[in-house]
């Protein structure tokens, strides 16, 4: 949807409430006219319903009216009923349903606390933006809040990011989409305390950031971090015989600069950065697998882009995390609905980031033509910002990306690679792998890594990885 479809005059909102109140008039005596078993009491309620959704849809026009104005930015939290009242000629009587005991002065509307402040293109279009909820103003929040009462608990009228308002039952309510791209809330202070760290320290993360990914408001955000005494400053500092740093990534920041609308809302859990050794806060995004191919169809895919055969049939895999352990290795685990399933492990050393995928037929079908997307994304790595093909090597099975100044490489390659590619926009490059066919119950593995360079002659460091007889190891 396009940011200036939702903008309206003044004049063309008061004929839109207009011919919305003529057809609630139309609606009601055709009700009352058509079916004795209709009662006053059930025709005032619906007719309270259509009234309250109609201030709804005007106050969702007026957010997009906000939006166009504001570099696409949608209110901050705490202010947006005034915003709109002050800078979208927004009707104060569009913030109240008298049915909900609102008067004025009061809204009867809370904004979803995941979508305040934030550009509308980089929101999924199922979102909540509006609901109804008791009497306030400025009101954020989730579904905590959300309510049913004005309606004889039948259900609530919702807006959502793409400009559709509609009335959903009650039974329909827990299905609405409240999170951002991979929000996830900490188990406990300890896992919450770990991701702050991650956040805060490594991955130098805004409070907004920190929001989008574990959904903590920024209030909630200032006191754990006092809590925990998590600071940018008192980073503990990294031996220098210690490996290279591996983290899980954590989401809430969106690893492409550009061809986001090739990776919408990314999963977290098949992500980790790899910092480079020569500057503590720079680091590149490795994605595996990315994308799983087989003879069924697209059979993997860790964001939403282009359905996969689970997506098809309305199946949602469930939300993993990377298994952290003391050496510094991640390791996951992923059985698919239909029996095939796939483990990655990373382990880090003092020269190279070591990995091992491993695919399993479970299913009762021979699996064929196994291929597999794995991502190396430099967004976050100094020096190594720019959206060109022009700084990569490709040289089967490695793939190379040079910093800038021609001094620095981070270099990538994997066992059974049928492609090696790179792609300027995002930017990234590949080294992508192929499986052997896979008779049912049968397995396989395949290494790959991940290393830094420091030099100028490229072609030499191959040869030098080449002799090191990594695929064996």
């Amino acid at each position: 949807m396009e940011e200036g479809t939702y903008t309206a005059t003044r004049r063309n909102r008061r004929l839109l409430l207009r011919a919305i109140l003529v057809i609630i008039f139309l609606a009601l005596v055709t009700v009352w006219f058509t079916s004795e078993k209709v009662s006053w009491r059930r025709a005032k309620a619906l007719a309270r319903r259509v009234l309250c959704l109609s201030n709804l849809h005007q106050i969702s026009l007026a957010m997009w009216t906000y939006a166009n104005d504001h570099d696409g930015e949608l209110p901050r939290a705490d202010r947006w009923c005034d915003l709109l009242i002050e800078q979208t000629e927004t009707d104060p009587n569009n913030l109240v349903c008298r049915n909900s005991g609102a008067t004025m002065g009061q809204s009867s509307y809370a904004m979803n606390e995941n979508v305040a402040g934030r550009r509308i293109s980089d929101l999924a279009s199922d979102l909540v933006l509006l609901f109804e909820t008791k009497p306030g103003w400025n009101q954020v929040g989730g579904p905590d809040i959300l309510i049913s009462d004005i309606h004889e608990r039948k259900g609530c009228n919702v807006a959502f990011v793409n400009g559709d308002v509609k009335f959903v039952k009650v039974e329909d309510l827990e299905d609405l989409k409240w999170e951002l791209w991979d929000y996830r809330r900490a188990k406990d202070d300890a896992d919450l305390r770990y991701w702050l760290e991650n956040m805060v320290w490594y991955h130098a993360f805004t409070n907004e950031e920190i929001t989008a990914a574990t959904g903590l408001a920024e209030n909630k955000i200032e006191a754990a971090k006092k809590n925990f005494d998590i600071r940018p400053d008192n980073r503990p500092r990294r031996a220098e015989d210690a490996p290279i740093l591996v983290l899980p990534y954590p989401g809430g920041r969106h690893p492409r600069i550009g061809f986001l609308e090739g990776a919408v809302d990314p999963q977290r859990e098949t992500k980790f950065s790899v910092f480079t050794p020569w500057d503590a806060n720079s680091y590149v995004v490795v994605d595996v697998p990315e994308a799983i191919w087989s003879n069924l169809g697209l059979t993997y895919l860790a964001h939403t882009h282009i359905d996969t055969i689970w997506a098809k049939q309305g199946i949602e895999l469930e939300k993993l995390e990377w298994n952290r352990h003391e050496d510094g290795g991640l390791d996951i685990e992923r059985r698919l609905p239909d029996g095939i399933s796939f483990g990655v492990k990373v382990k880090p050393t003092k020269d190279a980031v070591l990995m091992e995928m491993r695919l399993a037929n479970g299913t009762g079908e021979k699996l064929t033509d196994l291929r597999i997307q794995n991502c190396v994304m430099t967004k976050m790595a100094k020096g190594f910002e720019q959206q060109t093909n022009e700084n990569k090597v490709l040289k089967d099975p490695y793939a190379a990306c040079r910093s800038g100044d021609g001094k620095r490489w981070v270099i990538t390659a994997w066992q059974g690679c049928h492609r090696t590619w790179a792609n300027e926009k995002c930017p990234c490059f590949h080294s992508d792998p192929k499986f052997p066919d896979l008779e049912p119950g049968q397995e396989a593995t395949l290494k790959g890594r991940l290393s830094f360079y420091e030099g100028t002659d490229i072609e030499a460091e191959f040869a030098r990885i080449e002799e090191i007889g990594w695929r064996e190891k």
